[in-house]
Formats: structure tokens, sequence, C-alpha cells
């Protein structure tokens, strides 16, 4: 029975070639793009759960409120991990890991100063399953000034040699870190990502028992038989018991009273599977994506899918008539409906099958494409396992019966006395269905078109708008702190250069994760801390960045007191109550662990500038006089970037007179900051793609359709031809009907799409106003395309000869 129904498939397609081909074609595409959307969803649903315990571990992090502040923070404090050790028997273990900047590494000649460095416990493997090539992971992190190496960065420093054993120096020439392990690189889908790690015992001063400072991350691995909820619970205690009396000690009050005056601290607990798409706090090791964007891929992975098989449903009912007479003859010679609907989703489920055979090659072709497109490594790929293709198998099948069920129910259900008296008119039947799925087609369309707008839009206004700063032709230079007490001195020589307009240097810049949010008590109320993003900078910092003063001044050399003076912005002014007027002359009256109290008079405040991206509102800051040379960057402001060349190398050659022989290593502040939006463009470009895809597979249907109906409407084509009508008036006549459907899907399409672009927007602070223009102009593209593909076929009808049409019976 089955060789008969192949037999029977196989020549009914290759009798009717075009329709087998735009068939394939279009579920080919929808299927492709599907299997590519699923494994980058799949990839980012996986991030840590190839470590074994990951069902039992979680991150610790702050929760709080302060004088109206929310406090959300991925680090604890360093006397967490033994606390949680000693009183709770449902920790079964406990690692920290820092992150503490860029390292200096050489090795001999090599030397690079390296971002990917992080410092943990000895305890990190058995938290974490990151494999070790060479080294006993038991041992690697137990002795200070031991390193782990991935073995990119192995072989980056030793070459094809043996790494295990051999020594590199960090920060310094004279301090040397022997290598204890190289490891496999750390896999995409991890949320630790690093190079290098150090031995968190090297700096003792790292371990200590300051509950209010928070630098580690702390993750834990609970006993299986604990309850992560109950014991969260039991974290009010960790509170209680060591953050109370030193909140009490700097605070001068109690932590009763310091809650009963609306404040409030807490910790509780994070999944690792859940950190990349549920976590979005401060401190994060890496930017995180978000949940939201795992609905919109996976809502377009099934538009399109849904798209392609509309099409196969669309053509298979068009072309009932064209096999009406194949149906009466059968079931004259004894065929029933229940063989005909079987026949029929066979043949589907082959078209089904070919189709996802293309669309698993397309994947294996132009994998490499689409990880670049989405700026990530795929975990997964579809020759991983035989399951996979066992999924792909069963996708075929379960796509090809779908798309075929309602085609052959239409097609087993002719009358054959009606069908052989030709008395079925083409499809008439299944018209109403056929313009039902071309709305739904391209209301899709217009939704995902309006969508990539609208992305779109929202990185320009993101990169474009008045940041409160100015970004524009300025170099940085990574780590000035090398040039040690040579760093005015090299400031002095680059300004000499006349393509040179200033320099100054800070911890942190807008864009990165280096400002340290702090506790500052006011003059006006010294039992009450407010929460500041503070940045240490240099001497023409905020004239550099182009901040705007409001009130007061910015730092000076004219005035000796500036050393300790302070310059907030109006979000700071406004948290503390002040008036940007009033806050100039204020004091923050801050308390040292020593009981040392120390004075910053605010002498100026500056408007409001984003110092984190568009996702998050602006934050009170403070930029406090930077003492001596610390780590951070250093700015140049150049004059045009015309000649960038010349001064690069200016810049270069002054470095190396004055920098111990560090590496010079620079970006372009611009370009670094729009890194920040990384996610965004890579739902850009993704909307971009499949915004394409959908409209081309759409418009394959059309195509159909208007082959379909010209060539039943023939006899009617000709005899209007005899009769006077023009070819305009014909494409008119044969164009109308999908005109009207997409004005249909128009009115469909734009609220749904209004909902959805809102429900993404909700993620940022700052965003644009919704303008009707994305949604007219959408429209315009789908018509304008539809048009163009449906008027080759309805010109090429218009222009036949109307003798070859009426002499066909």
């Amino acid at each position: 029975m089955l060789r008969n129904y192949y037999i029977t498939a196989l020549r009914n397609l290759l009798k009717h070639k075009s329709y087998f081909i735009l068939n394939m074609g279009g579920l080919a595409i929808g299927i492709t793009s599907f299997i590519f959307i699923a494994l980058y969803v799949i990839n980012e649903l996986s991030y840590d759960r190839f470590h074994s315990k990951h069902e039992n571990t979680y991150r610790v992090q702050v929760r709080g409120q302060m004088m109206g502040q929310n406090l959300n923070m991925a680090v604890t404090a360093s006397p967490m991990a033994q606390a949680l050790l000693q009183d709770y028997p449902e920790v079964s273990t406990v690692t920290q890991v820092k992150e503490s900047g860029a390292w200096f590494i050489g090795q001999g000649e090599k030397k690079f100063n390296e971002d990917g460095v992080l410092f943990a416990d000895s305890s990190f493997f058995e938290v974490f399953d990151f494999p070790l090539i060479e080294g006993d992971p038991k041992t690697a992190l137990v002795k200070p000034r031991s390193m782990v190496l991935t073995e990119t960065f192995a072989k980056k420093y030793f070459g094809n040699e043996p790494a295990l054993g051999k020594r590199i120096t960090v920060e310094q020439d004279t301090v040397f870190y022997e290598v204890t392990g190289v490891m496999a690189d750390v896999p995409d889908n991890s949320h630790i990502k690093f190079d290098m790690l150090g031995s968190r015992s090297t700096y003792k001063v790292w371990d200590n028992n300051h509950w209010v400072s928070h630098n580690e991350y702390t993750y834990i691995v609970l006993n299986e038989n604990a309850d992560h909820k109950a014991f969260e619970k039991k974290l009010e205690e960790v509170v209680k018991k060591y953050v109370g009396p030193q909140i009490a000690q700097y605070l001068g009050t109690t932590m009763e009273a310091w809650e009963s005056a609306g404040n409030s601290f807490g910790y509780y607990l994070m999944p690792i599977t859940d950190i990349h798409l549920h976590s979005n706090v401060e401190d994060e090791l890496e930017a995180n994506s978000h949940i939201s964007y795992i609905y919109i891929y996976t809502l377009i992975a099934f538009i399109l899918l849904f798209i392609a098989i509309i099409n196969f449903v669309n053509l298979a009912t068009a072309q009932s008539a064209a096999r009406s007479k194949e149906v009466g003859i059968r079931k004259v010679m004894g065929s029933d409906r229940q063989a005909l609907i079987y026949q029929f989703i066979f043949e589907s489920i082959l078209i089904a099958i070919a189709a996802t055979l293309i669309a698993a090659l397309l994947v294996a072709l132009l994998t490499g494409q689409f990880e670049s497109l989405v700026d990530k490594g795929l975990a997964i790929n579809l020759t991983s396992s035989f399951l996979s293709l066992f999924i792909l198998l069963g996708l075929a099948i379960v796509i090809g019966v779908m798309a075929g069920f309602y085609p052959a129910f239409v097609l087993a259900g002719f009358r054959p006395a009606e069908v052989l008296k030709g008395r079925v008119k083409a499809g008439a039947k299944t018209g109403w269905l056929r313009n039902l799925l071309v709305v739904i087609q391209f209301t899709a369309s217009i939704v995902i078109i309006v969508g990539t707008m609208v992305v779109y839009r929202q990185i320009d206004f993101m990169l474009n708008k008045n940041l409160g700063f100015d970004k524009e032709q300025t170099l940085v230079i990574r780590r000035p702190d090398v040039l040690r007490q040579n760093l005015e001195t090299c400031k002095n020589e680059l300004l000499k250069n006349p393509n040179i307009l200033a320099v100054a240097n800070a911890t942190s810049l807008p864009g990165k994760d280096r400002y340290n949010n702090n506790a500052h008590m006011t003059e006006d109320s010294p039992d009450s801390p407010y929460l500041l993003m503070e940045n240490s900078v240099s001497f023409g910092y905020a004239e550099l960045m182009g901040l705007e003063l409001v009130a007061g001044r910015l730092h000076s050399r004219q005035y000796a007191s500036d050393s300790t003076a302070v310059v907030i912005n109006e979000t700071a002014a406004r948290t503390m109550g002040y008036s940007v007027e009033e806050a100039v002359g204020k004091n923050f009256v801050d308390k040292d662990r020593d009981g040392t109290v120390w004075r910053k008079p605010i002498i100026g405040v500056v408007k409001d500038y984003n110092i984190q991206s568009l996702h998050r509102p602006i934050e009170p800051t403070m930029l406090r006089l930077m003492h001596g040379n610390w780590e951070g960057f250093m700015l140049v402001k150049v004059s045009n970037t015309q000649n960038i060349r010349e001064t690069l190398a200016y810049m270069e050659e002054t470095w190396f007179k004055y920098s111990y022989n560090k590496p010079f290593q620079y970006f372009f502040f611009d370009d670094d900051y729009a890194d920040l939006y990384k996610s965004e463009s890579t739902t850009g470009r993704v909307f971009l793609v499949f915004a394409g895809l959908s409209i081309c597979i759409a418009c394959l249907g059309l195509i159909g359709l208007i082959t379909y109906t010209t060539s039943i409407r023939k006899k009617e084509i000709g005899i209007r031809k005899v009769l006077g009508a023009g070819t305009a008036t014909l494409v008119t006549l044969l164009s109308s009907e999908f005109v009207k459907l997409i004005v249909i899907s128009t009115l469909i399409s734009w609220p749904v799409a209004y909902l959805a672009i809102n429900y993404w927007l909700q993620n940022f602070a700052d965003r644009l106003a919704m303008s009707p223009w994305y949604f007219v102009l959408s429209t315009l593209v789908v018509v304008l395309i539809g048009s163009l593909a449906i008027s080759f076929q309805t010109i090429k009808a218009s222009l036949s000869n109307p003798v070859d049409s009426l002499r066909q019976e």
C-alpha cells in the first residue's frame, strides 16, 4: 500500500513541477528559519545547565531599599561564604568569585592587558564543571599565586608547549604566578566567562569581616533534600546576626530603628540556570539577556513556520480542481474516501520531508553566518546526536500532516458524479479559506516589519539621544595607573600635540561597570544613608566629557580644599531633597570603619547624564577627585579624526616613554558605548532577516495563487479582451482581490503590532514615542512587494492571445 502511495505521489509531483517547487521552497524557507531560531532559543535556555549540580546551585544576591532607593546587586560581602558554611548544614559547598578589572599578564616578550581574569576559591571546581585538560581541579586553586588558563590562552602565551607548571607575570614583572591547570574554553552558554582564573587566596585583604561592603559573587550548592525557599527565608538570620551590628556601628542607630524608617536589607537566591534570562541587577558578570527576547524569537519562529504551512494549504486547496477528475475516477474505480485522504496526506508528508532535508542542508551550510548574525556560538547543532535527526524527521511528519490534513479532506470530499460532469467549480469550496489564510500570512508579515522598524529606531534613539555627555572624537587608553608618578608628565606631553585638545583620567566611564555604589550621609540626615554611584576623576574630567554645570563650580586646581570636594548630578540633589542651588555648599558626613569622620562639601551640580544603558534610569552620581593614580581609563579628546593615525602614533610613542614598557591599548569611546546595545542590535538584525523571509514565503504563495487564478480564469480573460478590455483593466481585475486582503491584514496587524512593540519597549527606561508612520510604512512595504510578486503573472495573463484561451474547448 505504501509503495502504491509513493509511486502515485511521485508521479503527481513530477507532473505538477511548479506546484511542487513552490510548495517545497516555501516550506524549506519556513523550516530553515524555524530550526535556526529553535537552536538559538534552546541555546539561550541551556545556560549553565551543563554543570552536574545546576539544579541545586544558586547565587546569593542582595536586595534592599535605602531612603527610597532600590538596592539590587549580584555581589555580596566577603564573610558571607564562611558564615553560610558555618551556620547552615543545608549548604553543601560554597565558592566565591572576584572580578577586579583588567590585569597585565606577561610571559617573556608577550605582554597583554587582559579583561577576562577572575579569581576564585579553591572550591570553584567543586561547584562548576569546567573540565581541566591539565592539572588537578581539587588543588589547582589552593595555593596563592596559582593560575588556571583556558586552552586558547595557554596557546596564546606558551604556544604548543605544555603550560602546566610554567610561570607568568601578573601586574609587575617581578610578580610570578604558576600555571596550575589548563581547562577547556568556557562554553558560550555560561554566565561566568573568563580566560584566566587565579587563586583568590593570593590577596588576603579580600578575606575580611566587612558585611556592608559587597564585592564577591557567592555561589552555593544546597543539599539534595534542602528546600531553597525555606533556606532563603533563613537568610534573614544572617542580616540580624552579622549585618545589623555593622549598620548600627556606622550609622549610630539600631537595625530596628533603621528599618522602621522605611529602609530594608536582605539576601535572596538566584538559581544559576535563571541568571542569564531572569537576572538584570547591578554588578552582573556579563550583560545578560532577557526572557522577553525568548518569547519574541519563539513567536517569530512559529509565525514563519505557520506562514509556510498556510502557503502549502493555500496552494493545495487552490489546485483542487486540477485533481478533481483524478478523484472522481478513483472513486468510480472503487477507492474509498479514507484511502484518498491517506494518499493526499502521504504526498504532503513527502513534500515536507523533502523540504526538511533541504532545510537541514541549509542549516548545516549557514550555521556560521547565523552565529555571526546573533553574535553568539550555538552550543547545540543538528549533527550533535541521532536524537536531533529523529526530531527533524518527526518535525517533517508533523508539518506534512498539518499542511496536508485539510486539503486531503477537501479533495477526498468531491462527489464523482459532479466531478465527471464538470460541475465542480475550481477551488470554489475553499476560496474563503484561502482568503483567510492569506490574511493571516500578511498580518504576520506586517507585524514583523513594524517590529523591525521600531527595534532599529529604538537602537538609533539610544545611540543618538543626548546622553548628557560627549562621547565623540574621544580615545580611551586603558590602565593609566601603570604610568605611576609619570601620569601628569605623560598627560602634559600629550597636550603638546596640536590634534589633542584635552586629557583626563577616571576610574570609570559611562557604559563601564566600574562605579562604586557607596552609601553617604548628609549633615542634614546623619542617620540616613543615600546610595550614590561614585567615580573618582582627575581635574578636567567634567570639562572633557562635556558635562553641563547647572549650579556651583567644577573641581579646580585653584582651590586646595577641592581635595575632599565632590560634584553631584541633579538626580542626587533631588534624592536628598535639595534643589540644585540648595545642594551647593551642603556636606556629606561619612564615617570610616575606625570612626574617623570625613566632611565632603558639594561644590557643584551637573545636569543628569547616563552612566549606564538606557535600560536603566539615571542614578544619583558623585564625582570625587582622584588622589594619586588609580586603575581606570585615560580619555584623550582629539580635534578631528582625519589624521588619527599620526595622532595615535604620537600617543603610543609618548605612552612607551613613561609606562615602563606596559602595552598601549585603546578604544574609541563611541564604539565601546554602542556595545551596550548588542542584544538590541542582534534583535534588529534577526528581525530584518526574518521579516524578509516572511514576505518571501508569503509572496511565493501569492505567485502560486495568482498563477492558479489566471489559469482558471483564462476563458474569462479571453472574452473580456475580445470585448475590448485593456491590460490595465485586466491587471486591476486580477489584483483587486489580493489588495483587499492586504487591507484587511492591515486592520488586524496594527493593534497586534502595537501591543507587541509596547511590551518590548517596557525594557527601557528611556524609549522612543510610537509613530503611526511605522505602521503605514510597513503596510506600504507589504503592498509594494506583494504587488510586484503578482504583477508579472497578471500582466502576462492580460497580454496573452485570447484566441488561445477561447479555443480550449
